[in-house]
């Protein structure tokens, strides 16, 4: 049976202490009013309650919330029946606050559950690096002496016994319970994470069950390794660096400086031993401590080995939100955090901690606030909050994100990191298929608003098919088990029983902020929709699922209000340790509504919606994954410079058709010059610096901010299709932005005309961006939706030019093919020419001869786009042409007044060595010289690619090309001592001047042989009338038959 490692920790002898986590409560019994009442929330005491009233093994599953009406992903199975009964039937109608204490609820001990043999339930989707606390309540008004056994069983068990009824039990005159509560031990889950529950009647005539409280906690832990870091400054006035080793034996890590550009602090552990891991600073915090709040005197008694006075006396601080990254992790454990913070200040300040690696944690900590710390102390003296087991990312790191959640600022004075080793947790499916992609959401991903239900997802699944039939993708079946109207609740009410059984690996949740009520419900909705989504991440990663987010989109009936939240919550996808797709930068209007044309109804994108949605999604997404391609961080202090004599450009090619973009890029210049080419189905776009030192878009956008400062700057174009619009940014600054929609098929960096520059941190993304995301970027952000291309572009690495992002996709050197070249033949060695004697005609021929360097012989590139250009002869300047726009294979090669058409435009195929394939547009045939000839006056013509080498061209600088040598000539026409006559001839053609008798062929004009023979003359009265060439050895003579 296969298994996977989860985050379970062992359990240490030397800790007794287990802290509280979620809590649940359950009540148990029938809501038919006449004899009991489902609980409602929150009771009396703030705490959330969950009813199980239908006693048949058939009832649906229940998902508990937790008392603060939290999703836990845990769920409550009836295993074997109960009967019911209560308020008529002996039920505990007025409970004591002071003797049952939060299970005082009346609701809750009026009914009740029961079974006159044994009945179970049974608890799924708990966390098996948590132990539970069972509270068992349970009475019947009887007489009868009645008692009841509770079983557990989960990794480990439990069995004790609860008498319910009996004469005077609560009292002189009352006979039930009213007052004991049967307190299990600490159990943990089996490996499936489930704890079975059997209540069997050991006494009396039957056994109850009537309310049930579960308390979650901690389990102490055996730490592998134990790192200390002390976050501060070491300026003496507010703070000083932790010296090694302290009082306790133990050495620290300092970390001194707040800014993104400090250098990284390597970590060693408390005794001293490198651990490869490391911490960097990725969004900057400020400092403080000795004369702002710090905590001067720690109490060992209460902060143990962290009551170290240079530790607590100092701290980093924010008063939004900063992070950072820990890095170079060992991927095979897990990470025990323990955070401490405090201020010495009235006013109630709590901090945030978010941790992201392979899963989530957030948690809280009050720092601050009136007599926190005891009488006359407002700080922080005594409490650390320890964090869930967090496995590090596939790149090895676990990043933390702090955050004021109330008050002024939040702090991080120290952090203490266990790590630990996981256990094995068994997941539903113990083999996956590995090609099976899940889709789990609402109506919009299930079709709605597109003819026949055929939405974004159903294609996306058929483009799949499509990239896998051509070979340019793997195959993929896709399961789509989207319900409309659902949300994060509907959903995780129903993971076990619609995701599990499908077995596959991935699983793309397509939810959004509409369906969850945020047009009500505000704040809480959003927190709502964010830990409910962390939580399903988290249930995938547990059951080996790789997870795949979309973000929010738009809808009709949103105001600003929404559109806030809407753009908040894909900030925060966007830095989440999952894939995810940007659709609202597909579909939105700048308003948070749908763009115009593309709605259905005010909740539903239409046709067009649908397919705009699906562009967003990168077509590789899922061959990258199951490569094992893992999520990109940012990678800082690198660039590669950039220049016309470089010889290359950089181009991002996008996959399959590509409509909202956002193209990105640093850059540092003091030059003018062409930065960018956009290729696009209707021409070329360009990004200029002027001599002003601006940047202009060609379609209409005329820079504001000066770039030539050799400062670094973030270039942005971001298009968004639907809305007709695109935006140029420069850093932050909006440059302008004009209406139109491109269909972009290919993005050049680089060029003839480039300045030198340095470049870093490449960004390709198959959305639009709004404001706020372009700010995350400029700030240091990756943001990660539909990100297609991140090359952080490395001068110094032997791939300067790797894609992270996850897809097949590659971003690609391409020589710079600009200016005028003369064109070799690899097989013959001889170079393209047009025939000097038609040089001005259209319809001259085009052959091969040796160089001359003549401007006959020189043909000039112009870029069209795509790789495609126009080729124009030097002399004549007119364009290298297909004969009649044929596509037939030997249709001939001349030259012709250029007029735009594809059978004058040229892909320019790279093969090896500097030579190209020349491929004519219209056709897709190749450009070669006829019959493998290697004498001057080959003839030039197309014919279909089988690799032959007489169909590759070298591009030869018309300076550096060097003419043949006189002996290696043949003139032409009016080559002195040799010549054919008569011309134009009719029946036999001679040949004068020669000595001897030499092998003679004759060619039609598009290079076919039609004759063949030897001596001083060739019979040529079965030609038809036409022109023809005669190839004497190494001289060509061309004749006209009549």
């Amino acid at each position: 049976m296969k298994k996977s490692l989860y985050f379970l920790l062992l359990l240490c002898s030397f800790v007794i202490k287990t802290y509280s986590q979620r809590t649940y409560y359950i009540d148990f019994g029938p809501n038919d009013v006449t004899n009991g009442n489902i609980t409602t929330s929150p009771d009396a005491n703030g705490n959330y309650w969950n009813n199980i009233t239908n006693t048949s093994t058939t009832a649906a599953s229940v998902y508990l919330v937790t008392n603060k009406n939290a999703l836990s992903g845990a769920l409550l199975n009836i295993t074997s029946g109960f009967s019911s009964n209560g308020i008529n039937n002996g039920g505990l109608l007025s409970p004591s606050a002071s003797l049952l204490n939060d299970l005082a609820i009346n609701t809750a001990t009026q009914d009740y559950f029961y079974t006159d043999n044994t009945a179970s339930f049974i608890i799924k989707g708990l966390d098996v690096s948590k132990g539970y606390i069972f509270y068992f309540f349970a009475t019947r008004n009887d007489p009868e002496v009645r008692k009841s056994n509770y079983t557990l069983v989960g990794n480990t068990t439990y069995s004790a016994t609860l008498q319910t009824s009996g004469t005077n039990l609560g009292g002189t005159g009352y006979n039930g319970n009213n007052s004991t509560i049967l307190v299990t031990n600490t159990l943990t889950p089996d490996t499936k994470g489930q704890i079975a529950i059997t209540v069997k009647r050991e006494t009396g005539t039957f056994a109850y069950i009537g309310a049930l409280k579960i308390a979650e906690v901690q389990l102490p832990i055996t730490a592998l390794k134990t790192t200390y870091i002390d976050f501060g400054p070491n300026d003496v006035t507010n703070g000083n660096i932790t010296t090694s080793p302290d009082i306790n034996g133990n050495y620290w890590n300092n970390v001194t400086n707040t800014s993104t550009t400090a250098a990284q602090v390597n970590l060693v552990d408390k005794v001293n031993a490198s651990t490869g891991a490391y911490v960097k600073i990725t969004s900057a915090f400020s400092s403080n401590g000795i004369l702002n709040g710090g905590l001067l005197s720690p109490d060992a008694s209460l902060l143990g080995d962290l009551a170290i006075p240079t530790a607590t006396q100092d701290y980093f601080h924010t008063s939004t939100a900063s992070s950072l990254s820990i890095r170079g992790l060992d991927k095979t454990k897990g990470y025990v955090f323990n955070f401490f913070g405090t201020r010495n200040d009235p006013e109630k300040r709590v901090t945030g901690y978010s941790l992201t690696g392979a899963t989530f944690y957030d948690g809280l900590l009050q720092t601050s606030g009136t007599n926190l710390g005891g009488t006359g102390y407002n700080g922080n003296t005594k409490t650390i909050l320890t964090s869930d087991i967090i496995m590090p990312d596939d790149n090895g790191q676990i990043n933390l994100t702090m955050t004021r959640s109330e008050g002024t600022f939040g702090y991080l004075g120290i952090l203490k990191i266990n790590q630990v080793n996981p256990v094995t947790f068994e997941p539903y499916c113990t083999t996956k298929d590995a090609s099976r992609i899940a889709i789990m959401g609402s109506s919009v991903p299930s079709g709605t608003g597109a003819t026949n239900n055929q939405g974004y997802a159903q294609l996306y699944a058929q483009l799949l098919t499509t990239r896998a039939n051509n070979g340019t993708g793997q195959t993929w079946n896709v399961s789509n088990i989207s319900v409309p109207g659902n949300n994060t609740i509907s959903v995780i009410n129903r993971w076990d029983k619609d995701l599990l059984p499908i077995c596959g690996k991935y699983v793309i949740y397509a939810l959004s902020l509409g369906n969850e009520g945020i047009t009500t419900g505000g704040q809480a909705i959003f927190d709502q929709f964010r830990d409910n989504m962390k939580l399903l991440i988290n249930k995938a990663r547990q059951q080996g699922i790789e997870p795949i987010v979309t973000n929010c989109y738009s809808r009709e009936d949103y105001t600003a209000t929404e559109y806030n939240y809407i753009k908040q919550m894909n900030l925060l996808i966007h830095s989440w340790n999952v894939a995810s797709i940007n659709l609202l930068g597909a579909l939105d209007n700048g308003a948070g509504k749908w763009a115009t044309g593309y709605k259905y109804d005010d909740l539903h994108p239409n046709d067009a919606g649908h397919l705009e949605f699906e562009y967003a999604i990168v077509p590789s997404l899922f061959d990258a994954l199951k490569a094992g391609k893992t999520q990109p961080y940012q990678v800082n202090g690198t660039y590669l410079n950039l220049s016309p004599s470089t010889g290359y450009k950089l181009q991002i090619k996008p996959e399959e058709t590509l409509h909202s973009f956002t193209y990105s890029f640093d850059i540092q210049t003091s030059s003018t010059g062409q930065l960018a080419e956009l290729s696009t189905t209707t021409g070329l776009k360009t990004l200029v610096i002027n001599t002003s030192g601006k940047l202009d878009y060609s379609s209409g956008i005329s820079g504001t901010t000066v770039l030539t400062d050799n400062q670094w700057h973030k270039v942005t174009l971001t298009h968004y299709y639907a809305m007709g619009k695109t935006l140029l940014y420069i850093d932050k600054v909006l440059q302008g932005s004009i209406a139109e929609k491109v269909v972009t098929t290919a993005f050049d960096l680089n060029g003839s005309t480039a300045p030198a520059a340095n470049y870093r941190t490449l960004l390709f993304y198959r959305s639009g961006m709004t404001p706020e995301e372009i700010n995350a970027m400029v700030d240091g952000s990756l943001l990660k939706s539909s990100l297609e291309i991140y090359s952080p572009l490395d001068g110094g690495n032997a791939d300067p030019i790797i894609n992270f992002a996850q897809s097949t996709n590659k971003l690609k050197k391409v020589n710079i093919i600009a200016g005028t070249y003369y064109l070799q033949n690899r097989f013959s060695g001889l170079y393209m020419d047009v025939d000097d004697g038609q040089i001005t005609q259209d319809g001259g021929n085009i052959q091969q001869w040796s160089l001359l360097n003549g401007t006959n012989q020189q043909f000039t590139f112009t870029h069209l786009g795509n790789e495609v250009y126009k080729i124009i002869c030097v002399k004549s300047g007119k364009s290298v042409d297909v004969s009649g726009v044929s596509s037939a294979d030997g249709a001939n090669i001349l030259q012709w007044s250029y007029a735009a058409g594809t059978n004058q435009q040229f892909s320019m195929v790279p093969v090896d060595n500097d030579y190209y394939k020349i491929i004519p547009q219209h056709s897709g045939k190749l450009i070669e010289v006829s019959n493998f000839s290697t004498v001057n006056g080959g003839n030039v013509q197309q014919w279909a690619d089988a690799g032959q080498l007489s169909g590759h061209w070298k591009l030869v600088r018309s300076s550096l090309a060097a003419p043949a040598t006189i002996a290696s000539v043949v003139k032409k026409e009016n080559q002195s001592g040799i010549s054919v006559y008569p011309n134009p001839a009719v029946s036999t053609l001679y040949i004068s001047g020669l000595t001897n008798a030499v092998s003679i062929k004759v060619y039609s004009s598009s290079g076919q042989l039609q004759l063949s023979g030897y001596g001083r003359s060739i019979a040529i009265g079965q030609l038809s009338p036409g022109v023809y060439l005669v190839h004497l050895g190494t001289k060509v003579f061309k004749f006209v038959k009549q």
